[in-house]
């Protein structure tokens, strides 16, 4: 059974983003090990990000919807998707607003149990590292490299995605 999956890469403030190498290894297991479609979504100005990233991943995989859908036509990706994965962002609110299986990744810069989205079926991505929580604002002041964020592997990722689709699976 074919599953479809929704990422959401980039949001509005590079400190939250997960590594756009990460999220190209995340959707390869979806695709490989769920027989997933990944549609990437974002604004128009994150389009070319997210087509340098997956440029070479065979096109009817992996779409790039960056740009390319209304708000009203996100919204129905999102609920027609059988689990969506961001940041801590928008999207990832939008999508447990509406009962999909949501994972939502977390940095540091923010506690995942005060600002983490809403819903029936919610997975958290969250490292602790020495430096965490941080209290820094903008990217250029991380010392580390944004280890909170790059030490959560792909594979750490697709566990909790796997997890929490079994968890709404159970639930419905």
């Amino acid at each position: 059974m074919s599953r479809s999956i929704v990422i959401s890469p980039i949001s509005n403030d590079p400190l939250r983003d997960w590594p756009m190498p990460h999220y190209r290894a995340l959707a390869q297991l979806c695709v490989e090990r769920l027989d997933a479609t990944v549609d990437f979504i974002g604004i128009r100005s994150q389009r070319l990000a997210v087509t340098q990233a997956i440029n070479d991943l065979p096109s009817d995989r992996y779409r790039n919807r960056c740009g390319a859908t209304s708000w009203a036509e996100t919204g129905n990706l999102l609920s027609a998707a059988d689990c969506v994965i961001a940041n801590n962002s928008g999207i990832a609110h939008f999508a447990a607003s509406l009962n999909v299986p949501t994972v939502c990744i977390f940095g540091a810069s923010h506690n995942p149990f005060e600002w983490m989205a809403r819903g029936p079926a919610v997975g958290i991505l969250f490292k602790k590292t020495g430096c965490s929580p941080c209290a820094i604002g903008v990217l250029s002041q991380c010392p580390y490299g944004k280890r909170c964020l790059t030490e959560i592997l792909p594979e750490d990722a697709f566990a909790v995605v796997q997890q929490t689709m079994e968890r709404a699976a159970l639930a419905a």
